[in-house]
């Protein structure tokens, strides 16, 4: 899970530190004192990674969201296992810098499978104009419904040139431009047309939110989810793919308004990844007060130490300027 990823990374990025305090040398009080701190800096790490707090009043959620999520697990253990694209063009050295796809990459994958993959779903494939992923990691996510909607449109419909879809836009975002190179190195690597394929380098979807306000059909959201102090969160590399700040919600928290003015009206539609450290009904609460929007768990599964839904979000009335906050 995205618990012990933290994990892992601290143990590789506090090596350096451990191979100094070797050569200061055993036994001396600086040494002892580094190793000390690191200790230290591990175990809180362990803690997180291991531990959850108990149901308390803040995490418990009402009887309506218990029904739904109960809903959404006996979906997910229906639901058909998706086929992830190729990452064979990528390295071990390329995971030290980009988030390797994990337990909630596949359920996210797998959400998208029982979305869009079906001929019941046919119209409502043919309606996908545009399509973003914020946060892309890899790219796998929206390769894969670029892969999966252009196999249901292409035998329907006459393709562009060089067999493109004219129809179909896809762009990635992501803060960490290691995550915008291999995310675009995925789609080359899958054989999605470059010109149906663009990725930025920036954070969330700022730069293009004007370009895109009001015309992304599908939005897709692995969030940095994991609970960490404040302070964790903001960084360019590959912690930016887990440090969510208190309850997992710092980043969160700053896409809603984004989602909610890039969705398009009336058929837009949202998935993304929550965990109930992230009180998602609290989410949905919120968004629907804010901007009409409405939260469904659609996908739960149990990953390790966590449960982790994909939460599908829609508009229940077309926005204007002045409703985004």
């Amino acid at each position: 899970c995205m618990h012990c990823r933290c994990v892992l990374h601290t143990y590789t990025s506090l090596l350096p530190r451990l191979v100094e305090a070797a050569k200061i040398g055993a036994g001396t009080a600086p040494c002892s004192l580094l190793l000390l701190s690191l200790r230290i800096a591990i175990n809180r790490k362990l803690e997180m990674a291991e531990t959850h707090a108990l149901p308390t009043e803040e995490l418990r959620v009402s009887s309506e969201f218990d029904r739904l999520n109960h809903e959404a697990e006996e979906t997910a253990k229906r639901c058909e296992t998706a086929i992830m694209p190729s990452l064979d063009h990528l390295r071990m050295a390329d995971y030290d810098v980009v988030y390797e796809p994990s337990d909630d990459t596949y359920l996210l994958v797998d959400a998208l499978c029982a979305e869009f993959n079906s001929d019941a779903k046919e119209s409502k494939c043919r309606s996908v104009k545009c399509t973003l992923e914020i946060g892309c990691g890899t790219g796998v996510a929206t390769v894969y419904l670029a892969q999966l909607l252009r196999q249901r449109l292409t035998s329907k419909m006459n393709t562009g040139k060089d067999g493109e879809d004219p129809l179909t836009k896809h762009y990635m975002t992501d803060i960490n431009d290691d995550a915008v190179r291999i995310g675009m190195k995925t789609a080359e690597a899958n054989c999605v047309p470059p010109v149906c394929i663009e990725a930025l380098c920036c954070d969330l979807a700022t730069p293009i939110l004007e370009s895109l306000g009001g015309k992304v059909d599908v939005l897709i959201f692995n969030p940095p989810y994991v609970p960490t102090p404040d302070e964790e969160v903001g960084g360019t590399g590959i912690e930016a793919s887990w440090a969510g700040g208190k309850n997992g919600r710092l980043v969160v928290d700053r896409a809603l308004p984004q989602i909610a003015q890039l969705l398009s009206w009336p058929d837009g539609v949202a998935y993304m990844i929550t965990v109930d450290d992230n009180l998602p009904e609290q989410i949905a609460r919120v968004v629907l007060k804010e901007y009409g929007i409405a939260v469904r768990p659609v996908l739960r599964r149990k990953a390790r130490n966590e449960y982790l839904t994909v939460q599908k979000m829609t508009l229940t009335r077309k926005l204007g300027i002045k409703d985004i906050k």
